[in-house]
């Protein structure tokens, strides 16, 4: 059974991360963009594939265009987006890629009912 607060839906969109410049101690990745495939996406969170070992508790700003072509709201249709968020987990998902669990933790209000639409747009 899910334990999650909010549902999560299969999604399928390129992110773009960075990791947050103020973490000194991530230097091995620098100011890099990671490139990643989102697996799955909630309004609390999503789940990532990349090919970066990011450690648990990193900080990094994502960047994603949500395509949510279920709503009624022109402005909810396309929509890209920028986000903080913490990496929760990570464990090594096949070869050499990494799966991510990430939360927000800086999210704007219209982005956060954006992602709740697309969830439920979704779920339907």
């Amino acid at each position: 059974m899910d334990k999650r607060k909010f549902p999560r839906v299969v999604a399928r969109f390129i992110v773009t991360c960075n990791m947050d410049r103020s973490l000194e101690m991530h230097m091995w990745i620098g100011n890099r963009e990671i490139d990643a495939l989102m697996l799955n996406l909630s309004q609390e969170g999503m789940a990532i594939l990349t090919q970066y070992n990011v450690r648990a508790g990193s900080v990094i700003s994502i960047k994603f265009t949500l395509i949510n072509l279920g709503t009624i709201v022109d402005e909810d249709r396309v929509r890209s987006m920028e986000m903080v968020g913490k990496v929760c987990y990570n464990t090594l998902a096949q070869g050499r890629e990494y799966r991510l669990g990430i939360s927000f933790v800086r999210i704007s209000r219209k982005d956060k009912e954006a992602i709740a639409n697309f969830v439920r747009s979704e779920i339907k």
